[in-house]
């Protein structure tokens, strides 16, 4: 098997299960394990739904208890809402391991962490000169830890980054913003508390996310409900993003706002709608929200390597 990303082994995984080849998609993710070890609680969540779709209970149980043994946990979400799952429910294998993951999950400091602060060294406390910010929201099947490294140099630079994690846990490290209504309001409670623990300018505060973060951190920007002065987004995609009339009412209330904005994509990203990025660019600019659009060449669904330039750039962009 050529190795692929996880990206590409997705779009597979979800070809096999919209033709219900489910042994073929067993086999698929099985290789897939020696070439993406990194993936696993993924890859084996796929596989489980597999085994489970072909009748093979035991199977399938066994492959949740070698993620669990691997340091991994399940979420009740993924455990007792996933379709493939439906007919484990109550199989006394299949909730030794939902009663195995769930005390995991309970105890992973992981799990309990709503927001985190990158800072600069003696700066932004409540007595001192206010900060800019930004509010960084992570991608989807994503957490905030896997992307400290990205943001730490812009902290050093005299930015106050804020990073919450989404409440939605899907397994260990992966965390949703699946849910827009649940996703605003969890951010904005988390930008509110950032303000009554550290001093914050708000007239230098951009939102910025990643993937369907990036999709969250555009809609609270165009809506108000946390006042910006504009956006960078990193291969924006989501339910808004597959449908451009979605965000009509949020262009139309943004008109006033004054916003500008950066949006980064990687031509050879297979995850995200590049020409509907293209058009909602367009319908941004014609809507007073002043866009650009950087595609980089080859890059996939993932951060650009010059990201620190590319972030100076777009903070340069924003406030003119």
């Amino acid at each position: 098997m050529t190795d692929l990303t996880i990206d590409q082994l997705g779009e597979l995984v979800q070809q096999h299960f919209a033709a219900q080849t489910y042994q073929e998609g067993l086999a698929l993710t099985g290789a897939a394990l020696l070439t993406l070890p990194e993936s696993y609680p993924l890859i084996n969540y796929w596989r489980a739904c597999f085994a489970a779709r072909l009748g093979d209970i035991p199977l399938a149980c066994q492959i949740l208890e070698s993620t669990l043994a691997n340091g991994a946990w399940y979420s009740e979400m993924i455990l007792r809402q996933s379709p493939s799952f439906a007919d484990l429910q109550g199989e006394a294998l299949f909730e030794n391991v939902a009663a195995i993951s769930q005390q995991m999950q309970e105890a992973d400091p992981v799990d309990s962490l709503p927001l985190v602060i990158l800072r600069p060294k003696d700066a932004c406390a409540p007595e001192q000169p206010g900060c800019p910010a930004v509010v960084f929201l992570h991608g989807n099947q994503d957490n905030v830890q896997a992307n400290l490294p990205r943001w730490t140099q812009l902290s050093l630079a005299g930015w106050l980054v804020a990073m919450p994690q989404s409440s939605r846990a899907l397994w260990a490290g992966a965390y949703s913003w699946a849910d827009y209504e649940t996703a605003a309001e969890e951010v904005t409670a988390a930008y509110a508390n950032l303000g009554r623990q550290y001093s914050v300018d708000p007239e230098q505060v951009v939102l910025a996310g990643f993937s369907m973060g990036a999709e969250v951190a555009l809609a609270l920007a165009l809506s108000g409900r946390i006042q910006c002065q504009g956006f960078i987004l990193l291969g924006p995609g989501g339910p808004f993003m597959d449908d451009l009339e979605k965000w009509q009412p949020l262009l139309e209330s943004a008109e006033e706002l004054g916003l500008r904005g950066l949006i980064i994509t990687g031509s050879a990203d297979t995850t995200i709608p590049h020409d509907n990025i293209s058009e909602l660019v367009q319908r941004l600019n014609q809507h007073g929200v002043t866009t650009e659009l950087e595609v980089h060449p080859d890059l996939q669904h993932e951060y650009p390597g010059d990201f620190d330039d590319r972030l100076e750039y777009a903070l340069k962009y924003i406030f003119g």
